[in-house]
C-alpha cells in the first residue's frame, strides 16, 4: 500500500496578524478560540515524559506522575497581566487535549540568548530562540533530518519584543509564519522520538521549557479535523479500491477558495487522502497553492480533487505572483498569469486527464465560461439543507455501485444548477426525488423538476466527475459516499471505465 503524502500551502491569506504592541486583549480571529485564557492554567497540564514513555505507563503511574508534573507546573508558570511566564526552573507545558490537524497563532518573547519552541503531537519542534546566537531564525523545524530544518529566513523582532507566529499543521506537513512572514513552507515534520515512523497522527500542543524565562500571550486555535473525525473516516473508507489501477496514480487535491469558506474544505480533503492511502489507488497532495496548477508543474498529476473551492480562485494574488518567479521564473502581471492558469488547467484535463469536483467546486470562477461549461454548471442557490431524496438516475453505471443502484435519502445542503448545465452535456448519475423532497422551500429557481446532484462528462480525451454533495462534515465518513467518491476519483483518472453519453440525445 502506497503511502500517502499531504501537502499544503499557505497561500490563502491567514487572518492579518495583530500590532505587536496591542497587548494581552486580542480578540481571537474568526473562527479561533483561546487556548490560553489569559487568567490561569485551565486547559494546560504539566509534561510527562515522551509519547513512547508515557504509552508504555500503566494508568496509575501516569495518573501519579501527571500529579508531579502539574505541581511543577503551578510553581514555574504563572500569570501576570494576562501574560504566561515561565521562569525557566520547571518542565515544558502542555495542552490538556490533543490535537490532530490545526492552525494556531502564539505571542512569544524571549531574552538575549533564550531558546525555547513548539512541540506539536507531542513532538519537537518549532523553533524559537536568539537569532543573534544561534545565527538561525526561529520558525524553523529544529529536530528534522532528512527534511528542511531551518527557516528560509529571518523573521525575529530584536530581543525583548513580542513576536506573533502563525502555525497551520495538516497531515504530516507544518507551516509557519513569523510576524506575518512566510519562513517554514509545508515542510514535513519528522517523528524525533521513532525516526522509524510518521509523526504521530494526534497528539498535544507544548510551550517548550529550555532553561529560559519566557513569555507567552494571544495563543489561539481552530481545529481543521478532529481526532475523532479523521478516525470516522478512516474506519468507514473502504479498504480496497473497485479498480486495479492502471499505474501509479497521483493526486492534487485542491482547497484554495476565494469565496464562502466551508468548514468541511479540511475534513474532505484528508478524506481524501484517507481513500487513496488505505485502498492504495492513488497517492496524493493536497495543496491550496495556485501554482500547481502552472503548466509543466500541473503535468505530474492524473487528476486534481477541487473540494469545495468557492469564488473566483483562479485569479492570482500578489503572493501568486511572487511564487511564480520565484519557482517559474517569470514575472507576470496578474491577467497574465491567470490566462496562462486557465489554459493550463482546461488542457491538462483535455489532454485526457482527471477533474474531480465536490460541493461548492460549481460555486467558483463564474468569469471564466470554460470552467463552468467543463464541470457541467454553476451553482444557482442551495433551497434545501436538510433531509431529502436522491434518485439514482443511472442505476446500472459502475459509480452507482455504492448505493446498490437504489434511490436513498440524505442529510446535506442541496444545490440547483443554471446554465451550462444540461443534460445535453452530461450523463446525470444522481437527482432530487422531488417526490420525496419538500419542494415548497423559497428560492426554488427551477420550473422543470431537474435538480441534478452528481454527474460525469468527458472533456476532450478527459473525464470530470462532480457531486453537488459535501458541504456537511459527516459527508466525508459516511460508507456509501465515500465507495461513490473513491469510484468517481478512479473514473477520472481512468482506472474504471464508465458511460458518458449525455443523459438526453
Amino acid at each position: 500500500m502506497k503511502r500517502f503524502v499531504a501537502l499544503f500551502t499557505l497561500l490563502l491569506a491567514a487572518p492579518a496578524a495583530w500590532a505587536a504592541d496591542a497587548g494581552a486583549d486580542v480578540k481571537p480571529p474568526d473562527g479561533f478560540h483561546k487556548l490560553f485564557n489569559g487568567k490561569d492554567l485551565s486547559g494546560w497540564k504539566g509534561l510527562v515524559a515522551s509519547p513512547p514513555k508515557r504509552a508504555e505507563m500503566s494508568a496509575e503511574v501516569l495518573a501519579a506522575e501527571q500529579e508531579k508534573a502539574d505541581a511543577s507546573m503551578r510553581e514555574h508558570w504563572t500569570i501576570e497581566d494576562g501574560v504566561l511566564v515561565y521562569d525557566g526552573k520547571g518542565q515544558s507545558l502542555c495542552t490538556d487535549k490533543d490535537y490532530a490537524d490545526f492552525e494556531m497563532y502564539v505571542d512569544w518573547k524571549i531574552k538575549e540568548d533564550g531558546d525555547s519552541g513548539i512541540y506539536v503531537r507531542g513532538s519537537p519542534q518549532i523553533q524559537i530562540w536568539d537569532p543573534n546566537h544561534w545565527k538561525v531564525g526561529s520558525g524553523g523545524l529544529y529536530n528534522n533530518k532528512k527534511n528542511p530544518s531551518a527557516p528560509t529566513i529571518i523573521a525575529d523582532n530584536p530581543i525583548g519584543e513580542w513576536n506573533t507566529m502563525y502555525v497551520r499543521m495538516i497531515g504530516d506537513r507544518v507551516t509557519v509564519k513569523l510576524n506575518g512572514k512566510l519562513v517554514t513552507d509545508n515542510v514535513v515534520l519528522e517523528n524525533y522520538w521513532e525516526r522509524d515512523k510518521p509523526i504521530y497522527p494526534t497528539g498535544q500542543i507544548e510551550l517548550q521549557h529550555h532553561g529560559n524565562t519566557l513569555w507567552f500571550r494571544n495563543i489561539f486555535i481552530r481545529e481543521l479535523a478532529k481526532p475523532d473525525q479523521l478516525e470516522k473516516i478512516e474506519e468507514a473508507a473502504p479498504a480496497k479500491a473497485t479498480a486495479v489501477p492502471q499505474k501509479d496514480r497521483n493526486v492534487l487535491v485542491f482547497m484554495r477558495h476565494a469565496g464562502f469558506r466551508h468548514s468541511s474544505i479540511p475534513v474532505g480533503a484528508r478524506a481524501v487522502q484517507l481513500l487513496g492511502d488505505k485502498s492504495g489507488a492513488f497517492t496524493s497532495k493536497i495543496s491550496d497553492d495556485l501554482t500547481e496548477l502552472w503548466p509543466g508543474n500541473i503535468d505530474q498529476y492524473d487528476g486534481v480533487v477541487m473540494v469545495n473551492t468557492t469564488g473566483e480562485w483562479i485569479q492570482p494574488r500578489a503572493e501568486d505572483l511572487e511564487q511564480i518567479a520565484a519557482k517559474y521564473g517569470e514575472k507576470l502581471s496578474a491577467a497574465e498569469a491567470e490566462a496562462k492558469l486557465k489554459k493550463s488547467l482546461l488542457d491538462f484535463v483535455s489532454s485526457g486527464k482527471g477533474l474531480v469536483g465536490f460541493h461548492a467546486a460549481s460555486d467558483a470562477n463564474y468569469k471564466w465560461p470554460e470552467f463552468g461549461q467543463m464541470v457541467g454548471g454553476y451553482f444557482n442557490a442551495h433551497p434545501w439543507h436538510e433531509k431529502v431524496g436522491v434518485k439514482v438516475d443511472s442505476p446500472s453505471h459502475p459509480l452507482m455501485a455504492a448505493f446498490g443502484g437504489k434511490d436513498f435519502s440524505i442529510v446535506d445542503e442541496i444545490y440547483q444548477f443554471r446554465d451550462p448545465y444540461s443534460r445535453k452535456a452530461v450523463h446525470v448519475l444522481l437527482s432530487l426525488d422531488v417526490e420525496k423532497t419538500n419542494m415548497d422551500k423559497k428560492n426554488i429557481r427551477r420550473d422543470d423538476g431537474d435538480f441534478a446532484v452528481s454527474w460525469v462528462r468527458n472533456w476532450g480525451a478527459g473525464r470530470v466527475f462532480y457531486s453537488s454533495l459535501g458541504h456537511r462534515e459527516e459527508i466525508y465518513w459516511n460508507p456509501q459516499m465515500l465507495m461513490f467518491y473513491l469510484d468517481g476519483i478512479q473514473f477520472a483518472l481512468g482506472d474504471l471505465d464508465a458511460e458518458t453519453t449525455p443523459s438526453v440525445q
